[in-house]
């Protein structure tokens, strides 16, 4: 029987494995469906908060060795005018199938087991608590606490709020004119309040995509095709820059769940986390930085359940509790963002961007807000 048992590899997982193995617990078991390193679909942009919690769990220097280094953001407004953010902030984006892999092989440095190819269908259970998953194969593995970071379509959340949800499509090519060191992230009138984007993976690659409203106002499914949309997108924004770029594999997209107040993400004997909880940006969709964020507070609350010091009821109500003290207000933000790209504001703001004081404030608080991190304007001509 383990102490421990994780459902789901990626970044709330593997970083609640890594946080595990460190407090001294010792019997970790790491479970998923795929085989590491694998392909995950996602924009790989690693926000300053990534990286932070990246040397925190001890993988750092080797994220930054294979990482490529963004010095500068240029923003789009709907109006096509354009920002270029410089700030003290570090980011950078590598590939998720390099990332994952570096916290799975750290988890597994520190003695945890890791067990892939392994799909999880449903969650054991003796009266109403939770105590050990049984696999497709029908094997059955017990433990004292499961986490559940199995993603956007999690099969084993209990949340019955409506999901608010956001849809993504990308693709990948080679050639693709751009200035090193910078992502795009364009705030198109077809996207708003959300936005497209360009990220640099290699000094020839880039991927490029667009995040939309999943469902219309009335919370039904939206109608607007997200393929006829980054189409249209392509065509308005990078037709001259892709006329004689490769494209890599085909157009991917995945789903990306939020919540603005982070709850029923506890079950007797268990915890969600991650985007299992929900937990992801809502303006800029970022969900890294915030699930590793999460794997970490469920590894510690459950390194306090373990050791004694706290009751379970005691250990899950602080889980939640620091949920909402970090995220909160950053979850507001994102809201009143969303109502700032929604608007003629950013436009404006645009126009006279190039005064000093202007660019420090759009820095520090539009850049901010979109990092999740407290930003200070690092231009050349500041």
């Amino acid at each position: 029987m383990h102490d421990v048992i994780i459902v789901g590899a990626g970044p709330a997982g593997a970083s609640a494995a890594v946080r595990l193995a460190g407090s001294g617990a010792k019997r970790v078991l790491l479970l998923d469906r795929a085989t590491f390193p694998r392909d995950k679909t996602c924009g790989s942009g690693l926000s300053p908060n990534a990286i932070a919690l990246a040397e925190e769990l001890g993988i750092g220097p080797d994220l930054r060795a294979q990482a490529v280094p963004i010095m500068s953001v240029k923003i789009v407004t709907r109006a096509g005018r354009s920002m270029i953010l410089s700030s003290n902030a570090e980011a950078v984006v590598l590939l998720r199938r390099d990332f994952d892999n570096l916290l799975v092989e750290r988890a597994r440095s520190l003695g945890v087991e890791l067990e892939t190819g392994v799909r999880v269908t449903s969650l054991l259970r003796e009266g109403d608590r939770v105590v050990g998953v049984r696999a497709a194969d029908g094997r059955v593995r017990e433990a004292r606490v499961v986490l559940c970071a199995d993603g956007a379509h999690s099969i084993f959340s209990t949340d019955p709020r409506p999901k608010r949800s956001i849809s993504t499509l990308m693709g990948w090519w080679e050639g693709v004119p751009f200035v090193p060191g910078q992502i795009e992230m364009v705030f198109d009138r077809n996207l708003t309040p959300l936005y497209g984007w360009l990220f640099p993976e290699s000094a020839s690659r880039v991927n490029i995509g667009i995040c939309m409203e999943g469902q219309e106002v009335d919370g039904a499914k939206a109608r607007r095709n997200v393929q006829d949309v980054f189409r249209g997108f392509l065509r308005d924004h990078y037709d001259e820059r892709l006329r004689r770029a490769e494209q890599v594999g085909r157009w991917k997209g995945h789903p990306i769940v939020y919540t603005t107040w982070v709850g029923h993400c506890t079950a007797k004997g268990a915890l969600y986390l991650g985007e299992a909880a929900r937990v992801t940006h809502n303006a800029t969709g970022e969900g890294i930085s915030q699930a590793m964020q999460s794997g970490v507070f469920a590894a510690d609350a459950v390194a306090e359940l373990l050791a004694g010091r706290l009751t379970e009821e005691q250990a899950w109500r602080a889980y939640v509790a620091r949920h909402r003290r970090r995220f909160t207000l950053s979850f507001l933000a994102g809201h009143a963002v969303r109502a700032i790209v929604d608007s003629p504001v950013l436009d404006g703001v645009a126009a006279v961007y190039n005064r000093d004081a202007v660019r420090r404030g759009v820095v520090r608080v539009l850049g901010s807000a979109l990092a999740g991190a407290r930003l200070e304007d690092r231009s050349p001509r500041a």
